[in-house]
């Protein structure tokens, strides 16, 4: 909840016009929609997690999978 805010706050005081945000969980779907509303680039890394489909549409890009061996 707090880093959707923070999210919030950084796009309505334009602050920053680019976030990276390292997640799966599609409980930041609305913080994403609303950055990309005010005009933000949304970066999304899920750390080789899949995560939610939802999480990918609502970023502008998604960093790929890194491959471990």
């Amino acid at each position: 909840m707090r880093i959707g805010l923070d999210i919030a706050s950084l796009a309505f005081k334009r602050l920053v016009g680019h976030v990276v945000v390292v997640t799966a969980d599609a409980d930041m779907v609305p913080a994403l929609k609303l950055a990309r509303r005010e005009g933000l680039q949304v970066y999304l890394d899920s750390l080789s997690n899949p995560g939610a489909e939802e999480l990918r549409i609502h970023s502008d890009y998604v960093f790929p999978a890194s491959r471990q061996s």
